[in-house]
């Protein structure tokens, strides 16, 4: 039975310059990639969703809702401009102890501090919005992955390519078939404890 292969045609056109051999057989190329995608799904599939998704996640959404928190209560305080401006009364019935300067210079100060604070809160706020963003993005990759697994290995070869292909963006073979893969997929999100240089090397 012939074997198929698979030819790096840069180099055999001398279009490009490495120490990679000039083919490698199909079957062994594809036999790396199915093990490595079995692997993650096993992976995968052993864990709670929570723990892959949602644990990581929630702990950053917590700490920047905390910090919105913290910079409102900031904000209240700085905002509350009322007892400056009654003592800014006093001060014209010579009632108060604060020259006019004095507390002109507290009341810009204070407006100051708010035009800052409302920008950290503007800015807590984006990074908010947009972690909730992510964990629904993570949430949907999750979704997606479950399923390929699921069907991967009763699928059919052109269905398994095509799962591949969502998963792997394109693959960079080198001499004795180690890989470097570049995914679709941002693996270290999902904390799922797997070396996927180990896996591929």
């Amino acid at each position: 039975m012939k074997r198929v292969r698979y030819i790096c045609y840069g180099k055999t056109r001398k279009q490009t310059e490495c120490d990679g051999q000039t083919g490698y057989t199909a079957s062994i190329l594809d036999g790396i990639v199915d093990k490595l995608i079995r692997q993650i799904f096993e992976r995968m599939k052993a864990l709670p969703k929570e723990e892959i998704v949602g644990l990581r996640y929630q702990e950053k959404m917590e700490e920047r809702r905390l910090l919105i928190k913290s910079i409102k209560a900031d904000y209240n305080k700085a905002a509350d401009l009322a007892m400056l401006k009654a003592e800014v009364v006093k001060t014209l019935r010579g009632e108060s102890t604060f020259t006019q300067e004095l507390l002109g210079s507290l009341i810009a100060d204070s407006e100051t501090n708010c035009l800052k604070l409302q920008k950290q809160l503007e800015d807590a706020q984006a990074a908010y919005d947009e972690g909730q963003t992510v964990m629904a993005a993570l949430n949907a990759q999750y979704a997606d992955l479950i399923s390929w697994a699921d069907m991967y290995d009763t699928a059919a070869i052109e269905a398994k390519k095509m799962i591949v292909g969502c998963i792997i963006n394109r693959i960079e073979v080198y001499r004795d078939y180690r890989l470097h893969i570049f995914f679709n997929i941002d693996f270290e999100q999902f904390k799922l404890g797997i070396d996927i240089a180990s896996l591929v090397a």
